[in-house]
């Protein structure tokens, strides 16, 4: 299988290509293009441009570029022979964009070829606890990372595979509410998808301040969220999303609660690098414990393995795609809220 990356950053080189080594995917051939040649990589044959790069016989392209690149990359990769193209998240960065894709995948022959991903969109365990959406009654989702301090003491951002300080400056549209947002929201939607649930989806901003703790004001379209809260309701249940990326040294929480009809709550998180489900009641608990890390799961079950999703359930991309679509829009509509028209 011959897979190219557009774009070697971060992403693909502490999730992607880890994950990658581990799970010894067999006939799995890496080619990629990343303008900056710092960035390229001993374990991906490097093209020294994009259109040479999808001159190739490719199955797959994975687009891991900077989210405002991600449509017009889409574009320039559509025109191609490639049959399968793989988005990371977010689908798009822009209500613009968003607008432009629409329309693209209207197309049903373009729609079968893009899968946007999420890899959080795997975390789908709860539902071995829950028989039907109809036993919810509300959800917590929350992702509330770890930081660290600079030399004047303010909050910095840890990389999330190596946990080092990430020296970036993180700046809007790259704030909580959409960085790490679409991951809760991709979780808890599929959650309630498997369940039976439908699609509707209505969020509202509860709050929104930067790195320091100061609010967002109107007009501010450079600094970013450093944590968020949300609040509104998916298929009639009421959720709440609570996001920080400078949660400090006691973060690192990563799931979601779903308080069920009869007074359970079914805990999904994360201990180490494997999921832990539990089902908590007033007189017992039991839980279920998945080994390994979340990309690894996502590359074999959706991405990369025999029975990715393209190969077993290749009409459900085009639904699939839909609703991180959705999350986006409704996410992007609340920064459109807190910033004002931009």
């Amino acid at each position: 299988m011959l897979v190219g990356f557009i774009g070697n950053g971060a992403v693909v080189e502490t999730a992607y290509l880890p994950a990658i080594s581990r799970l010894s995917l067999p006939g799995l051939i890496l080619y990629g293009f990343d303008p900056d040649p710092a960035r390229r990589k001993s374990e991906i044959t490097s093209c020294d441009s994009l259109h040479d790069l999808l001159a190739l016989p490719l199955d797959m392209v994975l687009i891991a570029t900077p989210s405002l690149a991600h449509l017009p990359v889409l574009e320039a990769v559509l025109k191609s022979a490639v049959p399968q193209i793989v988005v990371e998240k977010p689908v798009a960065a822009t209500l613009e964009q968003l607008a432009v894709l629409d329309s693209l995948l209207a197309d049903p022959a373009v729609a079968s070829r893009v899968l946007a991903l999420d890899h959080w969109m795997v975390r789908t365990d709860a539902t071995r606890l829950i028989k039907d959406v109809s036993e919810i009654e509300r959800i917590e989702g929350f992702l509330q990372e770890p930081s660290g301090f600079n030399d004047a003491g303010e909050p910095v951002a840890l990389n999330f595979a190596t946990g080092e300080a990430d020296t970036r400056t993180l700046r809007h549209p790259d704030g909580v509410i959409v960085d790490i947002g679409t991951h809760v929201l991709a979780m808890i939607r599929e959650t309630v998808h498997q369940l039976g649930g439908t699609d509707e989806l209505s969020l509202g901003l509860v709050h929104a301040r930067d790195r320091l703790g100061r609010p967002i004001k109107e007009g501010d379209v450079t600094t970013a969220e450093g944590d968020a809260a949300l609040r509104g309701t998916l298929s009639g249940i009421p959720i709440t999303l609570t996001l920080n990326k400078y949660a400090g040294p006691a973060g690192g929480q990563k799931g979601m609660k779903i308080y069920l009809h009869d007074g359970r709550i079914v805990n999904v998180g994360r201990r180490g690098a494997d999921e832990v489900v539990e089902v908590l009641n007033a007189n017992s608990s039991r839980q279920h414990i998945i080994d390994g890390p979340l990309y690894d799961r996502c590359l074999k079950e959706v991405v990369l393995g025999k029975e990715r999703m393209f190969v077993s359930d290749p009409q459900g991309i085009p639904a699939m795609t839909r609703r991180r679509i959705q999350e986006v829009k409704a996410l992007l509509a609340l920064q459109q809220e807190l910033r004002g028209k931009h």
